[in-house]
This record gives structure tokens, sequence and C-alpha cells, in this order.
């Protein structure tokens, strides 16, 4: 089942023809990654890097762009893990219009994860995978 969160579109975001900048569909992705620490894993991103030294850097991005959002448009993003292994996440992103089943863009991110002390690769931890676990794709890999 998909993690869910809305973010309405800011002024700021928009360019100038008049819709949500691409980069910027990127950054709501990395937005609703950084609150599912909070409200999944229990314990907030800024707190994961700083107190708990575990780190998320992105290493591959992909996107597929449908139909635009515009200044004050909700923007609905689903993310669901789409493969979790010992020291990655691969994080599949949908964002509709809404409420509504107009597909705005389908993103997909992977991370991996990284002591931050050391700037090298280490094991996801428990707690942390646990909570992508609970929101594994149930549906079939698109084939990008």
């Amino acid at each position: 089942m998909a993690y869910v969160q809305s973010l309405r579109v800011r002024f700021e975001e928009v360019d100038f023809a008049r819709i949500v900048y691409f980069p910027r569909l990127f950054g709501y992705c990395h937005s609703v990654f950084e609150d599912f620490f909070e409200k999944e894993v229990g314990v907030t991103y800024a707190d994961m890097l700083i107190k708990r030294r575990v780190g998320f850097p992105v290493v591959r991005t992909e996107g597929d762009f449908k139909s635009p959002l515009r200044f004050g448009d909700v923007c609905r993003v689903l993310m669901e893990t789409n493969s979790l292994g010992r020291r990655s996440v691969t994080c599949g992103y949908r964002l509709y219009l809404a409420e509504s089943d107009r597909l705005c863009a389908e993103v997909e991110i992977v991370s991996v994860v990284i002591d931050m002390d050391k700037f090298q690769s280490r094991d996801i931890p428990e707690d942390v995978s646990a909570a992508f676990l609970r929101h594994l794709a149930s549906r079939p890999e698109s084939g990008h």
C-alpha cells in the first residue's frame, strides 16, 4: 500500500509557462520521502542524518511528465517502495492532481544508504527497512 501525502503548489514553484517547473516535482518527491521518516519510522529525517548519522543520497532519478500542475493546485503524491536492497532503496512516486485520477508525473528515485561519518555504504537500519517494506509496491514494474 502506498504512503500518501498532499502538497499545495506554491507561487515560487511555477515557471514562465505558469506550470510547476519540472525540477520542483523531484523536490516534491523528496519532501514526501523526508516526511515519511517521521510518520512511518518515528524519527525525523533531520534526526536520521544528524543524530543517527545515516544518510540517503540519491544516485539515480527518472521521471515521466504527463500533465501540468499549476499555482494553487494540490498535488497528491503516492510513494511506494519499488525495491529494497540491503544498502539501497528504490522509491516510485505517482503525482496526481488532488483527489482525481489525473496522473501528472511518475518518478523513480534510487537512494543508497551511507554512514554519514565515513561517507561509505552501510546496511539499512532495521526500523527503516521495516517501514519501507510496509509500503512495498504491489503492482508489476512498468518497464521504464
